[in-house]
């Protein structure tokens, strides 16, 4: 199968098991790992270092797996705060997102989790969300192995010490991750690019693996949602989840460009940034202000060498959602190579016709643009054209289903 053929969803999701932490981390700190633990009231809670986490609350746990369900089911589960139980069978068992792969003819998934977008904005210390990233990072490494490639691990990092972020993300890639992943905020409250961070850039660029910025829950210090009383997270939830949802691409956003601010891919050449569950259509619009800025009188507070877009083409990826209707002049814009599509299952916010929605966002464009967003560049970038695993794409139709991994 060549390249330009796959059809791969950039960005999907698992729903972790309740006591996969308990079970992959470290045994130093297993009394105190995170859990989803079930509630004197009925209801899942999430446990943070032995405590109930306050920014995911029960209700959020239940509408979770909630893609597809109508706005009655999905009220239902939600109100019911259970995790496990509503979660679907593809979020949960290789085996099954292999089936439902192979029905809607996708050749590969790559893989993010659920709860590790929310759990680290609550974490009590570096060391202990380090212990917790590789922990979920063991897991998915063993959720996608027998998939012959058409799973594809990537990994968490946290970057609360650089050189520990560092070690993880070799250890990872060597098991297996073709990739890593940050959140939008920073232990250290330093930005993303500055030279604080390089270590772990330096690192990705030497071991030739993306690293993805993605969507999360902010620790309210950090918070984008502080700006107005009554809209804060996750007191506004759930009377108010569209506008909060909504702010969310924007911490991305501030994550993203501080690699401009700091030059970062001047002193990176070969770093591969990918930019998720933000949208897509704002980067035209992004691209034309940083360049306006960069040659106006504010180019004496930045040392880039080169335009911002220039970086963008040449270092950079987006993943859109399939329904963004003001895409295709960005593509035209920017480039169709810098594209990706994401489904986002099977998280609710979403609707779960993503296919039909994307063959109608491609539908206008040129054959090469089509194929590239569809599959191709994602299969470059990860380097899912089949040869870097068995050469055998069918492979994963074996359905397989990992042991449970024995204590250390």
């Amino acid at each position: 199968m060549r390249v330009m053929d796959l059809l791969v969803d950039a960005d999907g999701h698992v729903l972790e098991p309740p006591d996969m932490w308990a079970r992959y981390v470290d045994p130093a700190w297993r009394p105190r790992a995170i859990r989803v633990c079930r509630g004197d009231d009925g209801r899942d809670r999430l446990e943070i270092g032995g405590h109930p986490a306050r920014l995911t609350t029960p209700e959020m746990l239940g509408g979770l797996g909630g893609m597809g369900r109508s706005l009655e089911e999905l009220a239902a589960v939600t109100l019911s705060g259970r995790y496990a139980e509503h979660a679907p069978a593809a979020a949960v068992d290789p085996g099954a997102r292999l089936a439902q792969l192979d029905r809607e003819k996708l050749t590969h998934a790559v893989l993010y989790p659920t709860l590790g977008l929310q759990w680290e904005a609550e974490a009590p210390d570096a060391a202990y969300a380090l212990a917790h990233a590789r922990a979920y990072n063991r897991w998915i490494e063993e959720f996608c192995a027998g998939s012959g490639g058409r799973l594809v691990p990537i990994a968490h990092l946290s970057l609360g010490d650089p050189e520990a972020a560092v070690a993880e993300l070799r250890r990872s890639v060597r098991a297996g991750a073709r990739g890593a992943f940050v959140l939008p905020f920073t232990w250290s409250g330093l930005a993303h690019g500055h030279p604080h961070h390089d270590p772990v850039w330096a690192a990705a660029e030497e071991l030739e693996v993306p690293i993805a910025i993605h969507t999360g829950i902010d620790p309210p210090v950090r918070d984008l949602h502080r700006r107005f009383d009554g809209l804060t997270w996750p007191e506004a939830v759930p009377q108010h989840i569209w506008y909060l949802q909504l702010l969310f691409p924007q911490a991305v956003q501030q994550a993203f460009s501080t690699f401009f601010q700091f030059a970062t891919f001047d002193r990176f050449p070969r770093l591969r940034i990918v930019v998720l569950e933000s949208g897509a259509a704002w980067l035209g619009f992004w691209l034309d202000r940083m360049d306006a800025l960069a040659r106006g009188p504010l180019r004496v507070t930045m040392a880039l060498r080169e335009r911002p877009s220039d970086y963008v083409r040449r270092q950079c990826w987006i993943a859109a959602d399939p329904d963004e209707r003001a895409l295709p002049p960005v593509i035209d814009l920017v480039g169709a190579e810098r594209f990706l599509w994401a489904s986002d299952f099977p998280h609710a916010d979403h609707g779960g016709d993503y296919l039909t929605e994307l063959r109608a966002l491609t539908a206008t464009l040129s054959v090469a643009a089509r194929r590239a967003i569809e599959g191709g560049n994602a299969a470059q970038l990860y380097r899912l054209d089949g040869r870097a695993q068995d050469g055998n794409l069918s492979a994963g139709s074996r359905s397989p289903t990992p042991p449970p991994r024995p204590a250390p």
